[in-house]
């Protein structure tokens, strides 16, 4: 917008003076030339172009003298550019046309030529600071933006590692109370069997066999809760996240998506069968990408693990071979996830479009069996 001011403000200058000075009955063909050559180098960002196009209005300027009135308009483009020694054109048109114009005429063009010296310095320094500043609140807000992801990332490690280190507190209690109170109760129960079996009196034997089923209970008590403090301990999450961190052969990508957690098997299961198909990619895989979906479905939790190796049509037939026939062989690695997922009535399923696809689907029926009254 404001390059077309400043080529208005010109042209009005520079017409004002050429009707002033000329008597010419062809007086409009400059204007009209003027005109269409500053339209087209508004429209033609090429410095080639406007400077071209300034060149050749100069030399029409050779044969018509009136037209040098408006090279300040066409050479306005030229201005602060590496081609702008190309306007000292314009004051040798004057000089070989010096018997055609007055002085006040030089004078006033050489005055717009300033003009418009001035005005594209003003237009092109405001445009750089627009440019600056548009520069710099995309940058500013990139910022923010990194900043809030790099805060989300904060709060996300924090969460992780106070639920990593309520998880291994838990599992340290446990085993201080397995280790030390359990002990201490399991000694007591055969220091009272032992009273019960010497102890003649009837009365004795009937409180010390009270205080045995009183200790019984918080025996069983005790180790209902630290069965239930380790089952709590094993993230399933963290567990395979550790792995994936371990994991340097390749990129890998990871998905979890489980709220109602499975059971200690089923996740001492999930983590052997992760760690053994990442250990059949160091092995037997030129993979670059490895990824790891676990997820929960309302009826069924599944595990997918798929990467982006090659494989060729040799050990393609034996593989599909020895799946068709479900005799893994240990040096494939697949007997040990057969097995497992075998277990809780899982399917294994395996694809090798595209990589090695190892599909594994698990009924929550079978990890959750009903209890009969």
């Amino acid at each position: 917008m404001n390059e077309i001011i400043d080529r208005l403000i010109l042209f009005l200058c520079c017409t004002t003076l050429y009707l002033f000075y000329t008597d010419n009955s062809f007086a409009i063909v400059p204007i009209i030339i003027s005109i269409v050559l500053s339209c087209l180098f508004l429209y033609y960002e090429e410095l080639h172009y406007k400077l071209w196009g300034s060149l050749a209005f100069a030399l029409l300027c050779f044969l018509f003298p009136a037209y040098i009135i408006f090279c300040p308009l066409l050479f306005y483009d030229i201005f602060h550019t590496k081609h702008q020694y190309a306007v000292g054109i314009i004051p040798f048109l004057l000089i070989y046309h010096l018997d055609y114009y007055n002085i006040i005429v030089i004078s006033f063009t050489l005055s717009f030529l300033a003009l418009s010296y001035y005005i594209k310095y003003k237009t092109d320094r405001l445009h750089k600071l627009v440019v600056d500043y548009n520069d710099l609140r995309d940058n500013s807000v990139q910022m923010s933006l990194l900043m809030e992801q790099k805060n989300q990332s904060l709060l996300q490690n924090q969460d992780y590692e106070v639920n990593l280190a309520t998880l291994n507190e838990r599992n340290r209690i446990s085993k201080e109370i397995h280790d030390n109170v359990g002990h201490l109760l399991s000694r007591a129960l055969l220091q009272v069997g032992a009273l019960l079996v010497v102890s003649k009196d009837e009365i004795i034997k009937e409180g010390l066999a009270d205080l045995k089923g009183s200790l019984s209970v918080g025996m069983d008590q005790i180790r209902s809760s630290i069965h239930n403090m380790y089952d709590e301990s094993i993230d399933l999450y963290v567990q395979i996240e550790h792995l994936v961190k371990d994991f340097t052969f390749c990129q890998v990508h990871f998905d979890y998506d489980i709220k109602n957690p499975p059971s200690l098997k089923l996740k001492q299961s999930i983590i052997a069968i992760t760690k053994e198909s990442l250990v059949n990619i160091i092995r037997h895989s030129d993979a670059t990408k490895v990824n790891i979906a676990l997820r929960e479905h309302p009826a069924m939790y599944q595990l997918i693990i798929q990467d982006n190796g090659t494989i060729d049509s040799k050990k393609r037939k034996f593989i599909y071979n020895t799946i068709e026939r479900q005799e893994y062989s240990d040096g494939m690695g697949l007997r040990n996830i057969y097995d497992r997922v075998k277990n809780f009535d899982g399917n294994v399923n395996v694809s090798l479009e595209h990589g090695f696809k190892l599909f594994i689907s698990i009924s929550k029926t079978s990890v959750f069996p009903k209890t009969t009254r």
